[in-house]
């Protein structure tokens, strides 16, 4: 029999597609009888939506190309939705696959019903139901389009559970869109190159996720001839070889003070790639009147969004940075301030190798510095939300083949889902998770996933017994007054053992070498607990918070 089901594999199969996410529903059962047709497609059978949602959008931050998840109805999509947030937000491409009821009891609230568009329209770049199984492979391919094209993004699918059984006539399925994306030339870049040359004090802030290799070398090679200062925006460290004198910085959450201010000096800004959001702008602080903002992005309704730009350009970037790469703009008069802008980058980042106290707990910057020099250089890193996260955005080094994975809509419960789902994409690089305690055991149940289908990842668990980031804020704001932020906690390391992995305890810092050393050589799923001071809140908690708590 050739179901709607099977249709849709084998539209998938024609789109290349290698793995899926899945928590099984018997709203689309014919899929996943259909998927025992085509062994080609691999499907990683996860523990609770959000993890489904995770790992499909971090493979597709990955890749490049659209993670695919499938859930049921109701309870499975709303689970699922926090990825598909995650997805927009990060600009990835995802497509979620939705059971739903049957066609004839649609509006009658029937078990489980819930209104897709409806529910989807806010946070993804198109959500519909097919009603026609017939049109199958068409919705599939125009789901692909849209994922892929300008800002890169989720699309969600409804599939009624009557059109998925229902018997089609075996046919092609529906070819992936050939589609170009709108040329750019040396013209519609000068006006944009002449106002850096223009330039006393200019600056690149490179971000979004929608570059391949070539483009991230392209631009390399436009900012080291041109003498130009690059950041990156928040989380998009590895778009920018750290070890390049161009690089500055990130701007994120947890910036170098410094940094922030020479932005605010700078007179030209072009912001390539990314979105001018608020994060990146430090709550929409961080431009000032008289700045020009030179904005290149490959859709136009986010051109303007924040800001109004002095120039923009709706444009594919990584034609953009071929484009740039043999642009000459003499830089000579602004060399000097971006080396200084790179030497505070050096200061800001460097580690003594001496803790900056007497923490009662691993000293998390040692820790950091022992990573630094431990990680192999194409080592995928991933992480949760939460102040714990500022070390890897501080004091870590990127820049391809490493990876940086992050939610951008500061999601926890992210790092263990997407280091699996790397872990599985490459197989012979490091893959290192790093979450709290609160955010891991959001989605620790993905332990199992990783067991069952042969992943590998190291997962660093940052324990002090509390939601970190939001007390940090709690005792600025409300001093002494604890409310709704203690945890406890179960034996990380038991926890771990029970799902077959490895996993060990670390208390002082000088334990973290040996340990990492351990999970390596392991060769499995690891998981190392950090048994944190609550009062090392932050990478500047020295000065910032250590006398609060």
């Amino acid at each position: 029999m050739f179901t709607g089901g099977k249709l849709l594999v084998q539209t998938l199969q024609n789109h290349n597609v290698k793995r899926v996410f899945s928590v099984a529903g018997e709203s689309y059962l014919p899929v996943l009888d259909a998927l025992l047709d085509f062994p080609d497609i691999q499907n990683i059978t996860c523990r609770q939506e959000s993890g489904v949602t995770f790992g499909a959008e971090s493979y597709g931050l990955l890749t490049g190309e659209p993670g695919i998840a499938f859930v049921t109805r109701g309870p499975g999509a709303c689970n699922a939705s926090i990825g598909v947030h995650a997805a927009k937000q990060s600009s990835s491409p995802l497509i979620m696959f939705v059971g739903l009821v049957r066609t004839e009891d649609r509006g009658k609230e029937a078990f489980q019903e819930f209104d897709l568009p409806q529910m989807f329209a806010s946070h993804s770049k198109w959500s519909a139901v097919i009603d026609e199984a017939e049109r199958i492979g068409e919705f599939v391919a125009r789901a692909y389009h849209i994922a892929m094209s300008g800002r890169k993004g989720p699309v969600v699918l409804g599939l009624p559970e009557d059109i998925l059984s229902k018997i089609v006539a075996e046919k092609s399925p529906s070819q992936p869109i050939k589609s170009d994306t709108p040329s750019v030339s040396n013209d519609d870049l000068k006006p944009i190159i002449e106002a850096l040359q223009a330039a006393s004090n200019p600056m690149v802030i490179v971000g979004g996720s929608c570059w391949d290799g070539a483009a991230i070398e392209n631009i390399g090679r436009f900012a080291a001839a041109a003498h130009l200062p690059v950041a990156a925006s928040f989380r998009r460290q590895d778009l920018v070889d750290h070890t390049a004198k161009y690089y500055i910085g990130e701007l994120g959450t947890g910036s170098n003070p410094q940094l922030i201010e020479d932005v605010k000096k700078s007179d030209v800004i072009l912001v390539i790639g990314g979105r001018i959001n608020e994060i990146m702008t430090q709550s929409y602080s961080l431009f000032e009147d008289g700045q020009k903002i030179l904005h290149i992005y490959p859709s136009s309704e986010e051109i303007g969004k924040a800001y109004t730009p002095h120039l923009s350009l709706c444009a594919e970037i990584n034609k953009v940075a071929a484009i740039l790469a043999t642009a000459r703009i003499d830089g000579r008069n602004w060399a000097g301030r971006r080396d200084r802008l790179r030497n505070q980058y050096v200061e800001w980042t460097d580690i003594p190798e001496s803790s900056q106290c007497n923490w009662d707990g691993a000293d998390m910057t040692q820790i950091f510095r022992i990573l630094r020099d431990k990680l192999p250089q194409d080592a995928i890193v991933t992480t949760d939300a939460g102040n714990f996260s500022g070390w890897c955005q501080r004091y870590l080094r990127y820049g391809r083949p490493g990876r940086l994975l992050a939610p951008l809509s500061g999601a926890m419960g992210y790092a263990l889902p997407s280091a699996v789902s790397a872990s599985l994409e490459c197989p012979d690089r490091v893959v290192v998770g790093f979450c709290g305690d609160g955010g891991f055991m959001m989605t620790q149940m993905e332990l199992a996933t990783a067991v069952h289908h042969g992943a590998k990842p190291i997962v660093i668990v940052c324990n002090n017994a509390m939601y970190g980031t939001i007390r940090m804020h709690q005792e600025q704001d409300f001093p002494g007054r604890i409310s709704g932020t203690a945890l406890t906690n179960p034996d990380f390391v038991a926890l771990a053992q029970s799902y077959g992995a490895f996993a060990v305890q670390v208390h002082h810092a000088d334990q973290f070498e040996d340990a990492f050393k351990q999970a390596v050589k392991a060769s499995k799923l690891a998981v190392i607990e950090i048994k944190m001071d609550p009062g090392q809140i932050t990478t500047r908690a020295e000065i910032a918070v250590n006398s609060i708590f």
